[in-house]
């Protein structure tokens, strides 16, 4: 994609007031925060700014074994001889997939 010589001066000046507004924001949220630091969080700031951490995140979810110890823990059969059946590995996978954001 071949881009012309006032469009890339356009993308040059957007990144540079994105490099101003996170540094400044740094210096204002995290004024103590050591310059090597400050490097860091605002590379990873950018990245996010351009959707570049995004693969990276992790989605917490909850696996069978968490799941039959939280409904077991909540749970009683009326019957003291019935061992309750629980499928937790479907009900876990339920919950994660209603929570999934959506993409």
């Amino acid at each position: 994609m071949h881009r012309t010589k006032a469009q890339r001066a356009a993308i040059r000046e957007l990144a540079a007031r994105r490099v101003e507004a996170v540094w400044t924001c740094l210096g204002v949220l995290c004024p103590d925060l050591a310059l090597p630091d400050r490097k860091a969080l605002a590379i990873e700031m950018l990245d996010l700014c351009r959707g570049e951490n995004q693969a990276e995140s992790k989605r917490i979810e909850i696996n069978p074994a968490q799941l039959q110890e939280l409904v077991w823990r909540h749970s009683q059969c009326a019957n003291r001889y019935c061992s309750m059946v629980l499928f937790s590995r479907e009900m876990a996978d339920e919950l994660n997939e209603f929570y999934r954001e959506e993409v």
